[in-house]
């Protein structure tokens, strides 16, 4: 399995889990049994999203509380004012796949 794939069985619901896509750390979330992914990087200081806090769709950095949807990358709360880069996510046969969406 490559960098940017794993076992769906791997990630629970709730729960944040760190890839590699083309050199580029990227955050993956299970919303609900639902995949999605975005930069790792916070938009504000770099602090890693995969080390945050996951509620619903929402995350939060945990350096200076910065809030993005996972689904859209955009900004919920400050001090962050860029959206995330989002990355398509596919799951075929129990697999996570995560890909730049170009």
């Amino acid at each position: 399995m490559s960098s940017n794939e794993f076992p769906a069985s791997e990630l629970a619901p709730g729960d944040i889990r760190l890839v590699e896509v083309d050199g580029t750390d990227v955050a993956v979330y299970n919303v609900d049994g639902t995949f999605y992914a975005t930069q790792d990087a916070c938009t504000h200081e770099m602090g890693e999203l995969s080390d945050g806090f996951l509620e619903g769709d929402t995350i939060t950095c945990p350096y200076h509380g910065a809030c993005f949807n996972v689904k859209t990358g955009a900004v919920l709360q400050e001090p962050a004012t860029e959206p995330l880069k989002t990355f398509r996510v596919s799951v075929a046969d129990g697999i996570v796949r995560v890909e730049d969406a170009g």
